[in-house]
């Protein structure tokens, strides 16, 4: 081959690369913007002792649903007399970056807004009295894949309510 074309062809690849680059960043940075404006959605909250289902996508995990994937055990708590109190302890102790949204006797929503990027997850906290459980659900605002992000939150929150 001769150098010329080997010049032409490096100087393509190049391009090809940086096209990718500018084209990849441009995507994050609407991502950003989306989660960022995203509303707060009107389907949260407790109805009839249930949390809202949980959409399709792979973002979200509950222990009030029936897909497998997104399966995980409710949260147990051992205070009988504020078993919220120890949960929002737990919440603090574990993302102390949570901020709580809406608060009553028996559910808590928070919203965790992750570091790098500022996507929002809503977090949502019920809780079973008489067993002494906390049923929860946690979810993307936007996005389609959350890399296990409200999994390994819920498992944080778990260990600190087990301190």
């Amino acid at each position: 081959m001769s150098e010329a074309r080997v010049s032409n062809s490096n100087s393509f690849v190049r391009r090809v690369i940086r096209k990718i680059i500018v084209l990849s960043l441009i995507a994050l940075a609407g991502l950003i913007v989306m989660s960022m404006t995203a509303p707060l959605p009107t389907h949260l909250g407790a109805r009839d002792g249930k949390l809202a289902p949980l959409p399709d996508s792979p973002n979200c995990v509950s222990s009030m649903t029936d897909k497998s994937a997104a399966m995980m055990e409710p949260l147990n708590v051992d205070s009988i007399e504020q078993p919220l109190a120890q949960l929002k302890q737990a919440i603090q102790s574990a993302i102390p970056e949570a901020r709580l949204v809406t608060e009553s006797e028996n559910y808590l929503h928070y919203e965790f807004t992750s570091f790098l990027f500022r996507f929002v997850d809503d977090g949502e906290f019920l809780l079973d009295a008489e067993n002494q459980l906390v049923h929860f659900r946690s979810s993307s605002r936007v996005g389609y894949s959350d890399m296990g992000a409200n999994r390994k939150r819920i498992e944080k929150i778990r260990s600190a309510l087990a301190k």
